[in-house]
């Protein structure tokens, strides 16, 4: 396909409804609402802010709560086109879809959302985003969750995938016919999850006490923009906020770099220093995650560290560790 005839079926789906893609914003690459074919970025970069709200909204109201009645709040969506998926946000959003599979508020919205994923040449971008857990394997896209993915091949001509019955419809009702189904063969491949997701999880498991930490508390602002950044991180609070005649409750992003994450009643907290906090963070995402699901807790995107302002570099603090 050419890329003129993908963006006919680009202006297709923004008739359809929003669309979002990775957008050039002066020196950055953005994700952004997009109004015209042409506003979406081809290079491949990974935007320095992830799809993660359009998935899994900052703040989202709930329910209400009025006497004895308790009401649901369904909100009504029109269709998400998320558009230039690369492989590291899929893998990201692979985990939500196991970590929210029975959440009734993930999953409603989920009806209305399209992932539409990119690559250059996946070994290609893999290797351009200097993934640190890389292990490339052929037949990645039959692990990861999507409804059409793009390949862009160096002569610019692209191929299109179909990942789902949602992504075949949609190609179907845009006349596109070439194209190749993949069908998902689960999460994990036949051979087992990455060994390296294994020896991320040793080096932070042994390491409680290595001198790192100390390190790294020393500098660390607590200010939680590589946790609000990250893709994989999901946490959340739950607040009733009051109003006249109801309760609503809603639920609000939140990390465990925040003073009152991990507070309890009489005001106690486990997460009582920035050390503490620090190794919180690495182990729920190369430990907990992984013992839960066998999966990335973290896909090497580096947002947190491009968004850390003390640049604090995840990819070197594992290396520094699997060293003892």
């Amino acid at each position: 396909m050419k890329k003129s005839e993908f963006d006919k079926f680009v202006a297709k789906l923004l008739e359809k409804g929003f669309v979002y893609s990775p957008v050039k914003d002066g020196e950055m690459v953005l994700v952004k609402q997009i109004f015209k074919p042409g506003d979406m970025d081809w290079s491949g970069d990974i935007p320095l802010n992830s799809f993660k709200s359009i998935v899994l909204p900052a703040k989202q109201d709930m329910a209400t709560y009025s006497k004895d009645v308790a009401k649901v709040i369904n909100e009504k969506i029109k269709p998400i086109f998320i558009l230039g998926l690369n492989i590291l946000d899929l893998r990201a959003l692979a985990l939500f879809e196991q970590v929210f599979a029975k959440d009734y508020y993930f999953q409603k919205r989920r009806q209305s959302l399209h992932y539409i994923g990119l690559t250059n040449g996946i070994e290609d971008d893999l290797r351009k985003y200097k993934v640190f857990n890389k292990k490339y394997e052929e037949d990645v896209l039959e692990h990861l969750i999507f409804d059409v993915f793009v390949e862009r091949q160096k002569s610019g001509n692209l191929i299109l995938f179909s990942g789902s019955e949602k992504g075949q419809q949609l190609l179907e009702k845009s006349k596109i016919e070439d194209y190749e189904n993949i069908e998902f063969a689960g999460f994990i491949p036949e051979h087992g999850p990455n060994p390296l997701i294994e020896q991320k999880k040793l080096a932070i498991l042994n390491n409680p006490d290595h001198p790192l930490w100390d390190k790294l508390a020393k500098i660390c602002l607590s200010c939680g923009k590589c946790s609000i950044h990250c893709p994989t991180c999901f946490c959340f609070d739950q607040k009733d906020k009051v109003e006249f005649d109801q309760v609503v409750k809603t639920r609000q992003w939140t990390t465990c770099f925040y003073p009152k994450f991990s507070e309890i009643t009489g005001g106690n907290k486990e997460l009582d220093s920035v050390k503490k906090k620090l190794y919180f963070w690495y182990y729920h995402k190369f430990v907990r995650i992984p013992d839960e699901f066998d999966y990335y807790g973290c896909v090497s995107c580096m947002r947190c560290y491009k968004t850390c302002p003390v640049e604090i570099n995840i990819a070197e603090n594992l290396q520094e560790l699997k060293k003892v």
